[in-house]
């Protein structure tokens, strides 16, 4: 009974919401930590005209390695395959900007 209720998180669905959300949320937090002078869209636009969006969204992707090795610790093996394909996703938007 115990082992039922704690796997109710271990869902492909938990594991790519996670995997979609962290990086966001930790960009966000790389606004506010450095840009608190600037409104978001307007740090959006310059981010995008240095050609360096893509990029810092690359490394705040890197945060799924910590929450996908997370999720395999907890044997967690459906959420950690969430967060990969949530990264591969990631990747595909990468390539996609690098392409246009």
């Amino acid at each position: 009974m115990q082992k039922a209720r704690n796997r109710k998180f271990d869902r492909m669905e938990i594991g790519l919401l996670t995997g979609l959300l962290l990086p966001v949320i930790i960009f966000f937090l790389v606004y506010l930590i450095g840009e608190d002078s600037v409104s978001f869209p307007n740090y959006l636009k310059s981010m995008w005209k240095l050609q360096a969006l893509v990029k810092i969204m690359s490394l705040c992707v890197f945060a799924n390695l910590a929450l996908f090795w997370g999720f395999l610790k907890l044997k967690y093996e459906r959420a950690a395959r969430g967060v990969l394909g949530a990264t591969i996703l990631y990747a595909f938007l990468v390539l996609i900007s690098r392409a246009f």
